[in-house]
């Protein structure tokens, strides 16, 4: 990679790391999750969305690609992770739905309760995480083994649990009042960071390595390569 991609780079780690941190800073009672959404999430996800842009016009294929596969490997993850979350709260698992929770924080709507906009919203912010976390990997880490993704993916999860955004759902540090809770998150990261690590593997071009490796391999990979910035989607 170029510097000028290392750079940029460096700049889609910024925003990325941003939207993950909103819901613990809530919890931890810094500010409403309603405010930051307004003040800080909206802007950091638009702010995103012209670096991507930007990114394309300047023909950076190689941090391309890694932007756009961590993004799909990302959301395809949280999918994943979803199915963990959702049977694990059929049968009592957890001591909520999260993405209610998120919604109606993120609306205010903590003393009305969930409706279709905050829950839209709560789902919204939760695979915008992921596809995040997804990004966060796959630009900063570049071309890994599976297992990268699966040690990932669990140790998201057990920061999530040392959080006080746990604390606070009223189950102790870690959930250690509920142990089904821990299970199910830590099973939930397990599976996230497998299916992020599979797809990562297999969308990253060649000699895609570490952002802060000296820059040229990954730009004379892509060279080679003849392919497109397009990324993974010009695999599936």
């Amino acid at each position: 990679m170029t510097r000028s991609e290392q750079v940029t780079g460096l700049f889609f780690l910024l925003f990325a790391s941003i939207p993950p941190l909103i819901y613990p800073v809530a919890q931890a009672g810094y500010a409403s999750m309603a405010d930051l959404g307004i003040r800080v999430l909206l802007p950091s996800v638009v702010f995103f969305l012209l670096l991507v842009v930007r990114t394309e016009f300047l023909g950076m294929d190689a941090l391309m690609n890694r932007v756009l596969a961590g993004a799909g490997a990302g959301l395809l993850a949280t999918s994943g992770l979803e199915i963990v979350r959702s049977i694990s709260f059929h049968f009592g698992g957890m001591p909520g739905s999260l993405p209610e929770l998120l919604g109606v924080l993120l609306t205010g709507r903590i003393m009305e309760g969930p409706d279709g906009l905050s829950d839209l919203a709560g789902y919204a912010y939760h695979y915008w995480n992921g596809l995040c976390f997804g990004v966060i990997y796959c630009v900063l880490l570049g071309r890994r083994l599976p297992l990268w993704g699966v040690i990932y993916g669990v140790v998201i999860g057990v920061i999530f649990l040392a959080s006080q955004a746990v604390s606070a759902m009223g189950i102790g540090f870690m959930g250690r009042e509920m142990p089904s809770m821990p299970m199910t998150v830590i099973l939930a990261h397990l599976v996230f960071g497998t299916i992020l690590g599979v797809l990562a593997r297999r969308w990253l071009w060649k000699d895609q390595g570490f952002l802060l490796a000296p820059p040229g391999g990954g730009e004379k990979a892509v060279k080679r390569s003849g392919k497109t910035s397009l990324g993974p989607w010009t695999d599936l």
